[in-house]
Parts: structure tokens; sequence; C-alpha cells
């Protein structure tokens, strides 16, 4: 982050590669320049564009400084350029080979970058940038090197090395590397650059030849610590930012012991922490400083930084600006808070912890698959009005469920399918489990048929799907959909287990590779997500449609082709349906049909759902590829990571972080 005279506040939003802007008022985000389209770092094209506002392209922009005149300078971290954008929005390469990691001095598109990834901008136009230095071969971390680039585009070094010693990073167990990290820069109003070293653990000013010296902590290795006191005494941590406010007081967001602390750096070097997180843990709420990483000054004192809560192998809980006092009361700036829980109710007071799968009861109700905060797999209801109610809870329904209930409940990443008569059905190991009246039992057991020690991933069941007369087809990640009968009679009805590939045809002659969810229609015709595990089986994402009979064809999507994005007919179009490597069942997607023919299947990763028409055509008629946040009204509107998905008439039910959304289809 950054701010301008007028107190307005320029960010890198790095995950959507765009570079925004916060009103000074707090009251409006815009986007200064950029779009949201993603590519995976290093990967050919570069996603690189000079130009107007949205038109530019960024490739996870790490920092950014502004100049007295308005002017915007990025360090656009993964194209090893800095970029410059004008008080008007337009954007051009201030400096750098896009593409190239390197650390070539010289003028404009002569020198070369590699990972910049602090900046700063002093009162003359000079630009700063920090970055790394990497061994060709190994690519690894040499230096960590200060550049200086005059308002003519002319590129020096500063320093070759701007610490004395790496930091060790733990690899696994005892295994550790060294590295040099970049250092953070800020500029006070004379000129000077001060530079938090998160390797030497200290904070260095730089005369204009680059000459250095200490003005906070003691250099030397692994001296990490978070003592206040004078310049000779104060310990430091793993510093993350540095900045001045408008007096040139100068602070510093530190990490100390895993808890961010925020410090205040006197002009004699003494140090003072100011507000600092108490009992971090791997699930932080708002407001606890605990996943800050970045910060400004603001003119009345305060301090902005960004939080953004996570769990391990799961999608971003919240992302927020957020104020804090020096006495260390916080408020929101901007990011919706959190609203994760398991509370029963009406509407918005009801509360989601990780809503995934979805099934449509045929009197109305929706389940939904939660997991709560215990880590407990919970399966509730949400009535056509909006009221979600807890299987097996006083005033749900079905009060209480008997048989195998605490099975069924348990499995959080087991999908849910119900037929014409209410009945609902899960899976638990290789057994298909169902709930009727309110008792479980098992319906079948496919034990006898997933025992291939010669398939990749064997006795893995990946999705059910259940038809309007209670027949029940389960699939495998290896290749193989078997018809489970209303008398709980298993027979392989498509496909066969460990012999994958792609290929259409009647029953077992078709080939699947990495099953994913299932679906049906009224006409008993099933849909099935292909193509999980690209990396294992080497056959891209399609949608594959079966009949009753057991004929298969493929309905849409490109098996020779890598997991993308991009609509089109048949072939023409791309998906991905799953991270690839493969952390967590709620990053894979769902599929759901309609009354008139139309498939829908849900992207988590490009945040997005895609319609199959009848006729093959692919279009994107909910969510903005690559952008991720919610956003209410006319479609396609903006969601984030989309689940579950499940469709009657003309609305169309998704499952997202703490939500359950509802979409009035055209």
């Amino acid at each position: 982050m950054a701010l301008t005279s007028a107190g307005e506040v320029v960010i890198t939003d790095s995950g959507n590669n765009r570079i925004r802007k916060l009103s000074a008022n707090h009251e409006q985000l815009s986007t200064l320049a950029g779009s949201g389209v993603d590519m995976a770092p290093g990967r050919q094209p570069p996603n690189y564009a000079d130009g107007d506002g949205s038109s530019a392209r960024f490739d996870k922009p790490n920092a950014v400084a502004v100049d007295a005149a308005g002017n915007t300078y990025v360090a656009d971290t993964w194209n090893h350029l800095v970029r410059k954008i004008s008080a008007s929005g337009t954007v051009t390469t201030l400096a750098g080979k896009v593409g190239v990691c390197g650390n070539q001095d010289g003028a404009g598109n002569s020198a070369t970058f590699c990972r910049p990834t602090g900046i700063a901008v002093d009162k003359a136009g000079n630009v700063y940038v920090s970055e790394v230095k990497l061994e060709e071969k190994s690519h690894s971390s040499l230096a960590n090197p200060i550049r200086k680039i005059t308002p003519a585009g002319q590129v020096s070094t500063l320093t070759s090395k701007a610490s004395t010693y790496p930091t060790a990073l733990g690899i696994s167990g005892p295994v550790t590397v060294d590295v040099y990290n970049p250092v953070h820069l800020a500029i006070d109003s004379t000129g000077t650059l001060h530079v938090a070293d998160p390797n030497d653990h200290v904070i260095r000013k730089y005369a204009a030849d680059g000459q250095a010296t200490v003005l906070s902590g003691t250099v030397g290795p692994r001296n990490q610590g978070g003592t206040d006191g004078g310049a000779a005494t104060a310990q430091f941590s793993e510093l993350k930012t540095i900045a001045f406010d408008s007096s040139d007081r100068l602070f510093v967001l530190d990490r100390i012991d895993y808890q961010p602390a925020i410090r205040r750096i006197g002009s004699d070097g003494s140090v003072t922490t100011l507000v600092r997180a108490q009992s971090c843990s791997t699930h932080n709420a708002p407001g606890t400083l605990c996943t800050a990483t970045q910060m400004v000054v603001k003119a009345d004192g305060q301090f902005l930084v960004n939080e953004i809560g996570t769990r391990p192998f799961t999608v971003a809980r919240y992302a927020q600006l957020r104020s804090y006092t020096q006495q260390g009361a916080s408020t929101v700036v901007v990011g919706r808070p959190t609203a994760e829980g398991a509370n029963d109710g009406q509407g918005s007071s009801a509360r989601f912890d990780t809503p995934g799968s979805l099934a449509l009861n045929p009197a109305g109700a929706l389940y939904v698959r939660d997991k709560g905060d215990n880590g407990y797999s919970t399966i509730r209801t949400v009535q056509a009005d909006g009221l979600v109610r807890t299987l097996g809870k006083p005033d749900g329904h079905c009060t209480a469920v008997s048989g195998l209930s605490v099975e069924m409940l348990s499995n959080y990443y087991g999908p849910l399918a119900t037929d014409g008569a209410g009945n609902l059905y899960s899976i638990v190991g290789q057994r298909v489990l169902k709930m009727r009246n309110c008792e479980v039992v098992v319906l079948a057991d496919l034990t006898p048929f997933l025992n291939n020690p010669t398939s990749i991933l064997w006795k893995s069941i990946s999705s059910i799907a259940a038809d309007s007369i209670g027949n029940v087809y389960v699939s495998t990640f290896d290749g193989a959909i078997f018809k489970v009968d209303t008398k709980g009679e298993v027979t392989l009805f498509a496909g066969n287990a460990g012999t994958t590939g792609h290929m259409d045809g009647q029953g077992t002659a078709a080939r699947f590779a990495g099953l994913g969810n299932m679906a049906t229609d009224a006409a008993g015709n099933i849909y099935v997500v292909d193509g999980l595990f690209y990396d294992n089986y080497r056959v891209g994402p399609t949608i594959r449609k079966i009949t009753p009979s057991g004929l298969v064809s493929t309905l849409a999507g490109n098996p020779a082709a890598a997991p993308g994005y991009s609509d089109g007919s048949g072939t023409g179009a791309v998906f991905t349906v799953d991270q690839t490597p493969i952390v967590s069942t709620d990053l894979r997607a769902s599929i759901a049909a309609d009354s008139k023919g139309n498939v829908y299947v849900s992207d988590p990763i490009n945040h997005v759902i895609r319609k199959i028409a009848p006729d093959g055509r692919v279009t994107t008629p909910v969510g903005q590829a690559w952008r991720q946040g919610f956003a209410a009204g006319d479609l396609p509107g903006m969601i984030n990571s989309p689940a579950g998905i499940a469709v009657r008439d003309s609305m169309m039910y998704i499952t997202v972080p703490n939500a359950v959304l509802q979409v009035k289809l055209p």
C-alpha cells in the first residue's frame, strides 16, 4: 500500500493482478489499472501489457509507491519489471525486460530486474527497488540488491547485497535453506532511504552514494527478537514493512514469535512497541492483527493494515483493510467481515462455516453439507424462504437421526444426492448410505468392486448421483461408474476401474480419467465431471453425458487440452475442474442440470459458473473469471470459490465460503 498526498490509498491486489485505489474518505474502492486476468507465475506468454486502465496487465505485483505528482510506481514481481501509472491511469514500463530475471544495470528495457518486491520514490522522482539475485542454475538466493532508477529510466545498483546474513528457511524437519529475502523500503521527506532488513533484523538508512548505517538493532546471524529499548539493545524479528507518517516518524510492522506488532522507531533508533497481536493461531478472526503483512500510516496517526484470514488448504475467509489506533482499537475500512459459524436461523442471520455439497429435496428443501469450527461435519437444510436448520437438532428437519447417523454426518467431503421420493444419499468409505424417514442404513458396499491394486487411486469413490426412481450411480476417481439399484444390487455401468483414458461409447467400452462430481436430469441422463488430476492422467477436463442405457458422449471440453478457461462450443471450450496439485476436495467442480437441458458446472478456481447449452455451447452466466469476492445484483455478479451447485426450475443455488447463494437464471 501507499498513500497519495490527498490521502488516497493505492493498493496492490496481487491475487487479482490489479492496482486499486481507496478514496480518502474510505467510501469508494476502484481499480486504477490492470484486470483480473491471472496466469501462474512464469507461465508463457507472460501476463503483461502496457495501456490505459483495465487494458494493462500485471503479473503478481507486490508493491507500490506514489510521487508528489500522483504517479504510481509498481513492483511488477513476476514480470520482473518496474511499471509507472500516470495520474490518469496510463501504464507504461519504466525499466526492465518482460519475463527476464536478471540484475543488469542500464537504461530502460536494457536493464533487468529479478522479482522486484519493494519500491519507494523520493521527492526528486528517483525510484528505489528491492529484489533478489539468483544463482542461475539452482535458482538459489545469492543476494538482495537495491536498485535505483532515475526519472529518465537509467538503472544503477545502489547496493549489490543489502543484507550481511541470509535467513534460514525450514524445508522439512531439520533441513533448512539459506535465502536473502528482499528488504522493505521507505523514504522520508528529505529523500533519505530507510530499509527494514528481515535477514539482519535491523533498520538502516542510506546516503545518496549508497553508504548504509544502522539506525536501530544490531547486525548478527539469527539475532531476531522482540526487545524494545535503545538503538543498540532493541531487537527485531520478521520485519514485514516500513512506513513514515506525515511528520517523518518511522514505524515498522514486525512479526515476533508469529505475532505481528506495530513498533515506533525514534530518531535516535530507540524502539517502542505500540500494538501487538495476542494468541495467534492457524485460524484468526479479523481485528486481531494476527494476519497483517502490510501497513501505511494515515494523516490522523492511525495505522491502516491488511488482514487476510485463511485456514490451511482452504480458500481465504476474509480480506480486509483495518484501521488501528495506537492503543490497539480497530475498525473495518474495506472488506466485508467474516460471517462463519454454525447458527441456525432465517436468511442472513444464519451462519455457515464451509458449505460444500448440495442436494435438492423434492419437497423444496435444500440439503447442504457443512463443516463446523470443531471439525465435525453437519448436514443443514435450507427452506425456500431461507430458513436454515441442522439435521438431527431440535426444531430441524429430522430432530433425531437413527441408525448410522454419526457416519453419514461425519464425512465432510461426502457428496449428497436425493431421489424422487426424497431419500438422501451419501458415501462413507466404500459404502453408500441412504437416509429414509430420518433413519440411515447401508444401501450398498462397493468394497469388492473397488479392491483394484493396479489403480492409481483404488478404493476411492469420487461422487454419487440418484435418479428419480431411486437408482444410485457411484463414480470412482480411476474411471468407473457403478449403478446401485433400489435393492442395493451393484453393477458396472460405464467405464472400467483402473483402465483410464478418454473414449466415448457404450457402457464398459467407454473410458474416463479422474471422474468427479455427478448429477442427473429429469429424463435419467447422468452428467459427470471428467479430467481431475490432470498431472497424473494427462487428460483434459471434459463434461460427459451418459444416457439411462449407458451410452457415453462428450458434451463439452477438450481432453487434449490442459485445464484453463475459455468459452466456446464443444471441444473449443476449456474447463478447470480442480486445483493442481489437489489440496482440498472443496476446490473441485460440481455439476447440475435444469429442466431445459442446460448443464451448469461450478469452477472454484476461476470463480465462475459455466453453462453448457443442449447444443454444446459453453458460456459463463455467473461470476467474472479470475475475480473473487461477492457482488450481488444483476448477472454476472461476482462470486468467490463456488463449490456445490444445484438447480430447480429457474433458480440456482451455490455454496461459497460461509454462505449459500441464490441465483435467478434468465
